[in-house]
């Protein structure tokens, strides 16, 4: 799994695709406001999984074996959780802010994505 510049970098990225996707959702909301959340929430879901390893880091609470296996359980129960709210929104619900969300929990699958198929160097690349 990479560090957390690169998933800082991945969630930067996907502020520019999600306004590249919604543009007509931001043609409409020139409200600078809008663009705002997009950032928090795709930089905050871009960090989201690795919540049990912000906290093993700062606290070392427990081994890193621990907060490892505890990381990999969220990474699994947040990635269905993305994927169903992905057609929870696609499907069923109609939202004010729903490319917002749409983005956000794309932000998750990637970063579960980038935990699964990039090696481990550090704690920040």
């Amino acid at each position: 799994m990479p560090g957390a510049i690169i998933h800082l970098a991945a969630g930067s990225l996907m502020v520019l695709i999600g306004i590249y996707y919604s543009k007509d959702y931001f043609r409409y909301n020139h409200d600078i406001k809008e663009f705002l959340l997009l950032i928090i929430v795709c930089l905050s879901f871009s960090l989201l999984p690795d919540f049990v390893l912000i906290i093993y880091y700062t606290t070392y609470m427990s081994s890193f074996c621990t907060a490892l296996l505890y990381h990999n359980f969220f990474s699994f129960i947040s990635a269905i959780v993305a994927i169903s709210g992905l057609l929870i929104l696609r499907y069923w619900i109609d939202i004010k802010r729903k490319p917002i969300l749409i983005m956000g929990l794309w932000c998750i699958i990637l970063h579960v994505a980038m935990d699964l198929f990039i090696e481990e160097s550090s704690i920040w690349f």
